[in-house]
């Protein structure tokens, strides 16, 4: 092979490899709810981006925890549903973060919070017709907060507790009525909370069922 046909053989080894594209995560939501400890009782997050090692294996981290694996394609893309943190009370933030399997300088991290769900309803003790306090959260869903009333089972009204929460994890808190029927009878009500207009005995996400009961009382002459 003559010498110059040699120079630029070597030139060409030598040249270095075109940098990959850096990997990149895709936002979560900002609030994901957890109602218990159980997988089934937390929301589902899914976690995917691109530009990992293509054909391998990425790791993904919650709070520096690895909580799942997952293959990566062609382009290094990936998807995976995991669970968001047990939170028992309250909100807090957590970050997930994903590298490829055993190379911690390929990490890339994106940001979330999670929240238990929970309403709650104070003073628990009150005649039927006085106000008293709702207070929720993990309603996080863009629509209005409802409470269905039940009675032996059926539903008797409906009303609309709060407006969209305008607060990343769904909280709402109001004074409402605590029982919105004029006259309630006495004995076991239940209000069912969730973000449907109409009333489902399991509605798709979430709901929390309050239970009120109703005496009668004599008052002294």
């Amino acid at each position: 092979m003559p010498l110059r046909l040699l120079l630029i053989a070597a030139l060409l080894v030598a040249l270095p490899a075109a940098p990959a594209a850096a990997a990149t995560l895709t936002p979560l939501k900002p609030c994901y709810v957890s109602n218990g400890p159980a997988s089934g009782q937390r929301e589902d997050m899914r976690v995917a981006g691109e530009g990992f090692a293509p054909g391998w294996t990425v790791e993904v981290l919650i709070d520096g925890v690895l909580v799942e694996t997952a293959p990566t394609g062609s382009i290094g893309e990936f998807s995976r549903v995991v669970d968001p943190p047990y939170q028992p009370h309250g909100e807090r933030p957590f970050t997930v973060t994903v590298q490829d399997a055993g190379n911690p300088a390929t990490a890339v991290s994106v940001p979330s919070r999670v929240t238990n769900l929970n309403v709650t309803m104070k003073p628990k003790r009150s005649a039927p017709h006085r106000r008293v306090r709702f207070r929720g959260r993990g309603f996080t869903q863009a629509a209005a907060v409802y409470g269905h009333y039940l009675y032996a089972g059926k539903e008797q009204t409906t009303v609309r507790l709060a407006r969209r929460s305008t607060s990343p994890c769904g909280t709402f808190d109001v004074r409402r009525r605590q029982i919105p029927v004029d006259n309630a009878r006495t004995g076991r009500w239940t209000v069912q909370v969730d973000q449907k207009r109409a009333y489902a005995p399991q509605p798709d996400p979430v709901w929390v069922r309050l239970p009120i009961t109703v005496v009668e009382v004599f008052l002294e002459p």
